[in-house]
């Protein structure tokens, strides 16, 4: 099934990790076409069998680009790194066949069948939306609430991304909304701009591009489908209390059930309870963040963004702010308070920010290196002992790649990159150690099975061909004589079928079909001798040569 990345899927690349889908949805009444995004999951995998041969497609990331790339396997075939499914189920199908027969990827990998599409969907709470503004693509891909007038309430956490021309390059403009609105503008990966507005109209105006356009436009939140999505946040976000509250752990409980089990977190935080009494009890109303989690959490914990932004939503509902005086990209920490009123702890911030009084040291969580000799050892002389491939060293070292960083496992156990992100793979797709699952596969048909019959039909009517009475092909078939040109034939084929297969397809199946064919050429005969067989002209000639003993009359004869 694959994993879903918040970085990735819910960043500032989802619009190359979403493949919008149309369905027809057929009532009683009429039908009604919708639209759904379906995600390319990292390191999902499909198998299909496609002409009695078995392929398997996974999607990979492209560290580089930040995309998702596709590769496809079939007996030994590989199609290696390509940019689309199609290419890579079509070069690997080359290979095999020889043939240049092209499927589309989308069809291969299920993304038509809504069945397949429900799987890929069954654990997303949020699909990015994806609006058209004459040329331009805008991806909301992440949404957050507030009441601020001028945000049609949109708030933190708000992001969208579009693609247009900035300084004469195409770039990338990444759109957000913390304590106020951003615009960052980014060329191959490059920060190329940065600005920070009160509103989006006023960061659009800034930079004078697209001026046809509204910033709420371009920012994406008028949309009517990221408005519904920001008043069912609302409803579902209406819990909330300040820090006066925090001494009632029964509201303290539906703001942490609401913001952090819902999104499905990790819990390693029995006593999550503590990080509010605690800071309740202190004098002091503003913390450093994520810091402060390391009250719950263990000390060598290592934080995914997607913890992270629950925590920042949890504190916000709980009556925190967040009052950090410099860009989060800067330093890896957050200053955040209690204080109802945030705007003197802020301006205190700023000051010591501006004056140099602010000490920050860039805080990096990192695995220490306090692990027992002994288990590393151990773990060493398995995977020494036992086999290379799925079943062996990859499966034992799935119990832990996926808990420790590259580095720490190459340097204790002296493993390559391969090994650990093959294992890595594995952990995700069957489970730790887990032993690996046989994945149903799935037979693609490029043709319907009424338009298969209906050929079949056609070339049973004796006025279009005429069977052999005793030759057969090598699947033991009659072999069949086309009484016409092909072309005639197609042209009697679309009148018989007006909505079966088309042109490009009937002569390619015909050209395949091992048991149709014209009749045998006897020697440059007419059709009306062919019909009669070359037999009787060998007699005619044996008494030629009887009659005619000299070799000029025997030449006129022949003529």
């Amino acid at each position: 099934k694959g994993d879903i990345l918040e970085e990735l899927h819910y960043g500032i690349y989802a619009r190359y990790w979403w493949e919008p889908r149309q369905f027809d949805q057929t009532t009683e009444i009429n039908t009604q076409t919708s639209i759904k995004s379906i995600p390319y999951r990292v390191y999902m995998s499909i198998n299909c069998c496609l002409n009695n041969s078995d392929f398997a497609i996974t999607v990979l990331n492209d560290k580089q680009t930040h995309k998702p790339v596709f590769r496809c396997l079939c007996d030994g075939k590989d199609s290696g790194i390509q940019q689309t499914a199609s290419a890579a189920i079509n070069n690997t199908y080359r290979q095999v066949f020889g043939n240049k027969t092209e499927y589309s990827g989308m069809v291969v990998m299920g993304f038509d069948d809504e069945t397949i599409t429900h799987e890929l969907l069954s654990d997303i709470s949020f699909v990015p939306i994806f609006i058209r503004i004459d040329r331009i693509l805008i991806v909301v891909s992440q949404i957050g609430i507030s009441s601020h007038e001028d945000y049609y309430g949109a708030g933190p956490g708000f992001l969208s991304t579009l693609i247009t021309k900035y300084k004469g390059k195409q770039s990338l403009f990444v759109q957000s909304i913390e304590n106020k609105c951003n615009l960052d503008i980014y060329n191959e990966n490059i920060n190329q701009y940065h600005n920070e507005e009160i509103t989006p109209n006023e960061i659009w105006r800034s930079i004078n591009i697209l001026k046809k356009f509204d910033g709420m436009v371009l920012f994406g939140i008028t949309n009517l489908y990221v408005q519904q999505e920001l008043e069912k946040l609302a409803k579902n976000n209406s819990i909330t209390c300040t820090s006066n509250d925090w001494n009632n752990i029964d509201i303290l409980n539906l703001v942490f059930k609401q913001h952090i089990k819902t999104r499905k977190i990790s819990s390693p935080f029995s006593d999550w309870t503590k990080l509010f009494t605690n800071w309740y009890k202190q004098n002091n109303t503003i913390i450093q963040f994520p810091d402060i989690l390391f009250q719950i959490y263990p000390t060598n914990y290592h934080f995914q963004e997607k913890e992270l932004g629950a925590w920042r939503a949890m504190l916000r509902a709980s009556g925190c702010t967040n009052i950090t005086p410099f860009t989060k990209k800067q330093y890896m920490i957050e200053f955040w308070t209690k204080a109802s009123n945030p705007s003197s702890d802020r301006d205190n911030l700023i000051n010591l920010y501006e004056s140099g009084m602010l000490l920050l040291i860039e805080k990096k969580f990192s695995q220490p290196d306090s692990d027992s000799e002994i288990f590393w050892k151990s773990l060493q002389k398995a995977l020494e002992i036992n086999k290379r491939g799925i079943d062996g060293k990859i499966r034992i070292l799935s119990i832990i790649a996926e808990d420790f960083t590259y580095k720490k496992l190459k340097e204790k156990l002296k493993v390559g990159n391969n090994i650990v992100n093959s294992a890595r793979k594995y952990a995700r797709l069957y489970g730790p150690g887990a032993s690996n699952l046989i994945k149903t596969k799935r037979t693609i048909k490029r043709m319907s099975e009424i338009k298969e019959k209906q050929f079949l039909m056609f070339f049973q009517d004796r006025s279009i061909v005429t069977q052999s009475s005793y030759q057969v092909d090598k699947n033991g078939l009659p072999i069949l004589y086309m009484r016409d040109q092909k072309t005639k034939l197609w042209k009697k084929f679309e009148e018989t079928f007006p909505n079966g297969m088309k042109k490009t397809s009937f002569m390619g199946r015909l050209a395949n079909c091992t048991n149709i064919k014209y009749r045998d050429d006897m020697g440059g005969l007419c059709l009306t001798c062919n019909d009669y067989g070359y037999t009787p002209f060998e007699s005619l000639i044996a008494i030629a040569h009887n009659t005619f003993l000299q070799k000029d009359q025997l030449y006129i004869t022949k003529n």
